[in-house]
């Protein structure tokens, strides 16, 4: 029985998939958004590709590759900015480590991505120096 015991304790908990089309909650979020963003998430970790649309007046698409594992990856934002990121896993959720290059800036921000609802709700909770927290709120699309 002690055995079987501790044998439990060493598996670790299965990590959720953020796979899914995620539709952002506009009203949910907070500061409350506008717009019509889209997350389209392909996810085998330790790769984490994200598909980033935004439609408004202009339509923007942006795509990021990830891995979990805390290794750097670079990509371009939707907007054209330099995008350098490490992400890794904290219990269920994801933590991202993000410098954005805007011209001669450099941007630093964290974000934390966890599900929620039995896996139904995207939470992304993004602090930077600048704008403080923002808690965007997405839910998959069937």
């Amino acid at each position: 029985m002690l055995c079987q015991a501790l044998q439990g304790q060493s598996n670790p908990t299965p990590k959720p998939d953020f796979s899914g089309t995620w539709k952002q909650s506009n009203e949910q979020s907070s500061p409350k958004r506008s717009g019509d963003v889209t997350l389209t998430i392909r996810h085998r970790d330790p790769e984490l590709v994200v598909e980033t649309t935004s439609r408004s007046i202009v339509t923007r698409h942006a795509s990021q590759r990830y891995t979990t594992d805390g290794v750097e990856s670079a990509s371009t934002g939707a907007d054209g900015d330099e995008f350098h990121s490490r992400v890794v896993w904290m219990g269920d959720a994801l933590y991202f480590e993000i410098v954005e290059i805007e011209g001669s800036k450099r941007l630093k921000s964290t974000e934390s991505w966890r599900l929620l609802n039995g896996g139904t709700v995207l939470e992304r909770v993004r602090r930077t120096e600048k704008s403080g927290e923002q808690k965007l709120i997405y839910l998959q699309k069937k």
